[in-house]
C-alpha cells in the first residue's frame, strides 16, 4: 500500500516478563531489515 516490502513490516506478541525473547525478535529483526538494505519507497502515481 505504501510501497513498504511485507518484509520490513512485523507484528509480535510479547508478555512483558518476555524479556528473552523480545530481545531475541529485535535482534532477528533488525539483523532482517539491515539484509535488506535502504527503504525504497515506491512512488504513487
Amino acid at each position: 500500500m505504501l510501497g513498504i516490502e511485507p518484509e520490513r513490516v512485523r507484528l509480535e506478541w510479547i508478555s512483558s516478563a518476555e524479556g528473552t525473547k523480545f530481545a531475541e525478535v529485535a535482534q532477528e529483526f533488525t539483523e532482517q531489515i539491515q539484509s535488506l538494505g535502504p527503504l525504497k519507497i515506491k512512488e504513487a502515481a
